[in-house]
């Protein structure tokens, strides 16, 4: 291959990672989203900030590898969305979230957060042929946008979120596999 070649090769490589990278960070928006509400609804800064960088950076890398595990991204921040949405209404709403109170109201819209989300990753799962790679994204993705909200119940509001998750969503995959 003679220089000018090599050259062009290497250009149109670098073009094209670069358009990858550009349709990668289309879900940016949404994760920066993500974190505005959390801190509108008042969660803590430096948590908040971390949880969302933690998004970003994992949902761009996996909307940049593709496959299965890019096309996860979407309903896997739609499920998330679903249990950010849950404790940030609760909040917005006038309950304040504090001690035993919050473990009483908090704990259980994580949960149901959580359940919603799990289906919504399921439905989807099951649409795209379920495969390992593409729950497991979708699921990473929406526990950290749901993180974002279900913190207000602290680590038991993340970890309601979770099992609400698996316990809506696993029987539907589970039936599918059948």
């Amino acid at each position: 291959m003679a220089a000018t070649e090599l050259a062009l090769e290497a250009r149109a490589r670098r073009a094209y990672e670069l358009g990858r990278l550009r349709w990668a960070l289309r879900s940016a928006p949404l994760a920066l989203a993500a974190g505005a509400a959390a801190l509108a609804c008042g969660r803590p800064l430096a948590l908040t900030c971390g949880l969302t960088f933690a998004l970003l950076v994992l949902s761009t890398a996996l909307a940049f590898a593709g496959g299965p595990a890019g096309r996860a991204v979407g309903p896997g921040l739609a499920a998330g969305f679903l249990a950010l949405a849950m404790p940030l209404l609760m909040a917005t709403l006038g309950h304040a979230c504090f001690g035993p109170e919050c473990m009483r109201y908090g704990l259980p819209i994580c949960m149901a957060g959580g359940a919603l989300g799990g289906l919504v990753i399921a439905r989807s799962a099951l649409r795209a042929q379920p495969a390992l790679r593409f729950v497991a994204a979708a699921a990473a993705v929406g526990a950290l946008t749901g993180a974002l909200g279900c913190t207000i119940a602290g680590a038991a509001g993340v970890l309601g979120m979770l099992a609400g998750a698996v316990l809506a969503g696993a029987p539907l995959l589970a039936a599918a596999r059948r």
